[in-house]
Order: C-alpha cells, then sequence, then structure tokens
C-alpha cells in the first residue's frame, strides 16, 4: 500500500507545476539570471554566459542548479543564482539528456557550483542531500529527489563585463552528480553567433573528478522508482 501511494505521489509530483512544497523550494535561495538575445541588451558591470543543464535522471520535478559568487554567502539570496532544468510535459520518456544551451546575463565575477537540487527547500551543504515532504489527497509522505552540495574544488567560470563566457554544459548522471563538458560546436554556434563581437572570457576551471565520464543515457521514472538519493 505504502508503495503504491508512494507512485501516485510520484505521478502527481510529475504533473503538478508546484507541489505542496515548490514555492519554499524557489522562494529566497537564488536569483534567476536575465536571459539575454542579443550584446545590445548587455548592461554595464555585466558579461553574457552561454550555459547547458542536462539530466540522465528522468526529472519528477524541476531541477536546479545553484552556483555562488565568489566572496558571497549561501544565504544571501542575492549571491547565488540558479540555472533550471525540466521535463517537458508531452515528452514521451527523458527528454533532458538532450543539449539546451542558453545564453543569460550576469554581473562580472566568478561564480562556483554549490550544488543542485529538486524541489530542495534548501541549498544543500557539501555532500548534503535533501528530502522532500508532499501530499497527496491529503496524505502527506517524505520522498527523495536527485540533490547533492559540492565545495571549494567544483567547476567555476568567470564573467568579465562586456565579454562572452562560454561556461559549459552540466549534466546531472545516474550517480546524483552534475558533471560538466563542453558544449557540441553545432549546439554552441547556435547561441554564440547572436554574440560575435564580444570578446572571450577565459574557459573555465573544471577539476578532472567532475570531467563528465561517460555520455548520459536516459533513464525512465521506473529506473529509479523508490530510489534513496
Amino acid at each position: 500500500m505504502r508503495t503504491l501511494l508512494s507512485i501516485m505521489m510520484l505521478v502527481f509530483l510529475a504533473v503538478s507545476p508546484l507541489g505542496e512544497s515548490g514555492a519554499m523550494a524557489r522562494d529566497g535561495l537564488a536569483v534567476e539570471p536575465e536571459k539575454i538575445t542579443r550584446a545590445s541588451k548587455l548592461e554595464p558591470g555585466h558579461g553574457v554566459v552561454i550555459i547547458s543543464l542536462r539530466s540522465e535522471l528522468y526529472l519528477r520535478a524541476e531541477l536546479d542548479l545553484f552556483f555562488l559568487r565568489e566572496g558571497g554567502d549561501l544565504a544571501n539570496e542575492e549571491d547565488v543564482i540558479r540555472i533550471s532544468r525540466s521535463q517537458p510535459a508531452l515528452a514521451f520518456g527523458n527528454a533532458t539528456t538532450k543539449y539546451k544551451p542558453l545564453s543569460v546575463q550576469l554581473p562580472a565575477g566568478r561564480y562556483r557550483m554549490a550544488a543542485h537540487g529538486s524541489k530542495c527547500p534548501k541549498i544543500p551543504a557539501p555532500n548534503e542531500r535533501c528530502l522532500v515532504d508532499i501530499s497527496f489527497l491529503g496524505i502527506g509522505d517524505t520522498i527523495s529527489l536527485p540533490s547533492r552540495g559540492y565545495g571549494d574544488d567544483a567547476p567555476i567560470f568567470e564573467v568579465r563585463e562586456g565579454a562572452l563566457t562560454v561556461a559549459g554544459d552540466f549534466g546531472l548522471t545516474a550517480r546524483n552528480t552534475v558533471e560538466w563538458s563542453q558544449i557540441p560546436g553545432k549546439k554552441l554556434n547556435k547561441v554564440i553567433k547572436r554574440f560575435y563581437g564580444l570578446p572571450r572570457g577565459p574557459a573555465p576551471r573544471v577539476g578532472k573528478e567532475y570531467v563528465l565520464k561517460y555520455p548520459l543515457r536516459p533513464r525512465s521514472i521506473e529506473d529509479d522508482r523508490g530510489r534513496r538519493f
């Protein structure tokens, strides 16, 4: 009975745009950067960042990837940015292994990958996980969704005023870790051509332990049913 109830809750969570803990998970944690489509829209003190977020885990709820600005505090929403990815509602199977680079503008500075989470009520500390409370038809349960915090050795990208930084692709693996790789040329060129007039910022700094070890392979919701991430 409990297994059936958990499955029903997960289905509810997958189709619900919010869920019971969704508002708390998204408000007061981080700033979602402004998307930018051409260099003329760049604000003073900002640079352009091209970044991609993927997942081989089936996303039962929106995935957030958090970056902490150098010298900032995770407890201060203004020091943390959030890049998000969700499973398309009408997709057949897991569509989030596909590259989806986007261009955003960020204040100049260095940004370190701090954590990933799905409906987490907080930003996980290094190696910490989140448990999420949900309810369905008035019955509550606590489930585990992908989440993990990272330390000072995590990937870093630098934003320079008036410049273009290619931060790369960040992929959530079946090991519940986010690993980095290059954005393929064809995918990157579709976005980067809008900013050809901008100088290039430095390449991201990524330790070998964070480099993607194998191509992402789409998993289904059944693959990880009942899993404790």
